[in-house]
């Protein structure tokens, strides 16, 4: 940790300490603090409160984006970095406003669209998700994944149905969708093609239906549309004492539930701190989830309807995988991503998809052409071993 910089000018601490003590009801001073991060789109300080009463808060977090000449902060284009901080702003606000016992993420003090600054709550020491992963005690890693699950299911059922809060808050403050998010599905179907293409798979009659199936369930969720945190990794959870925070709602919005509520099954596809889970705990994990949401959302309890949005998220997370990584480079040479090489990952997540689609019975074409291309990518490469477990669920 290091003072903080661009944060020491006083508009900027001025600007703080009336945000604060509005948000407060209460007078407030903050003194200087340290720098917690330094990441792409934004730096996060501490900062702490000076003569302050024993009802306020030791300190705050604030937010500050990070401009550059390639990504510069402009408030009135659609993209990031301001993107994704209107995104935080307004989900924290929504969260703050909707549900303010249930304490999804930190509570929102507020924010300034000129200066690109927000104020939250200074969560404090804890212990994240992937800390527990990393570990070695099993029964508290697992017990952490569940709760991991729970209380997106419960946030997701919380939210179903007020998407036009939601929506009022983020147009408030900047372009909702980012200027190159045109089409975006459609080129889910272009990586499926030249994935199976390259793998030298011939498509199962049934595929162009079944995608447009896909595609239509992602646009159009029904009773799974939901808010979701965007980015519902590991290290994105806090575990307090008996309580549970998410963190990082960059890309905070309303879209289909279920592509977080498969994120174990899935193992966690946008996320470096991946390994293999125990093959009961996925299940696990979506039993928690699927508990936790039914309140919000009846027709989790079907389990037709369930499952075959289980399928169709599934499908999405592999597709986005195709999308997101060059196979055609994979195929060329492997690369250690952290935990797993690119090559355990693709496995891994093509075999899901295909026992999933079947187990659902549900987008059955899709999930034999899948199928095949992971039977031909053991074929390719038979020095591949299985991605290894978490640590903390190795035998020691």
């Amino acid at each position: 940790m290091h003072p903080p910089d661009q944060l020491l000018a006083q508009e900027a601490l001025t600007w703080a300490e009336r945000l604060v003590s509005k948000a407060l009801s209460a007078e407030t001073k903050i003194s200087a603090g340290e720098q917690l991060q330094d990441g792409l789109r934004a730096q996060v300080y501490r900062f702490h409160l000076r003569e302050r009463s024993s009802q306020l808060p030791a300190s705050v977090i604030v937010k500050q984006v990070k401009t550059t000449a390639r990504a510069p902060y402009d408030p009135d284009r659609a993209a990031v970095p301001a993107w994704t901080l209107f995104n935080e702003w307004a989900s924290l606000q929504f969260l703050n406003e909707l549900a303010p016992a249930a304490r999804f993420g930190p509570r929102f003090y507020g924010g300034d669209r000129t200066l690109g600054l927000l104020v939250i709550e200074d969560l404090g020491a804890g212990t994240r998700l992937d800390q527990y992963l990393l570990g070695s005690d099993p029964a508290a890693a697992e017990a952490a994944l569940v709760e991991f699950a729970a209380i997106h299911g419960r946030l997701h059922a919380a939210t179903i149905g007020h998407e036009a809060a939601f929506t009022r808050l983020r147009a408030a403050l900047g372009p909702v969708r980012l200027a190159d998010e045109a089409n975006s599905h459609e080129r889910l179907v272009a990586a499926f093609y030249q994935a199976a293409e390259l793998l030298g798979v011939t498509p199962a009659p049934g595929v162009e239906q079944e995608l447009q199936q896909m595609l239509a369930a992602l646009e159009h969720p029904g009773p799974f549309r939901a808010f979701v945190q965007g980015d519902s990794c590991p290290d994105n959870c806090l575990f307090i004492d008996n309580t549970t925070r998410l963190l990082d709602f960059e890309g905070g919005g309303f879209s289909h539930a279920l592509k977080t509520g498969v994120y174990g099954r899935m193992h966690f596809p946008t996320c470096w701190c991946v390994y293999r889970l125990p093959a009961a705990l996925p299940l696990r994990m979506e039993a928690a989830y699927r508990e936790a949401l039914v309140p919000g959302c009846p027709s989790a309890g079907d389990d037709t309807c369930f499952y075959q949005a289980v399928a169709e998220t599934c499908v999405f997370w592999l597709l986005r995988w195709f999308q997101m990584n060059s196979l055609q480079r994979i195929l060329a040479e492997d690369r250690l991503v952290i935990a797993a090489t690119d090559r355990q990952r693709h496995l891994l997540r093509a075999e899901v998809v295909a026992q999933t689609t079947g187990e659902a019975g549900h987008l059955e074409a899709l999930g034999a052409t899948i199928g095949a291309m992971a039977a031909r990518m053991r074929a390719l490469w038979p020095e591949t071993e299985e991605m290894p477990l978490y640590p903390a669920f190795r035998d020691k």
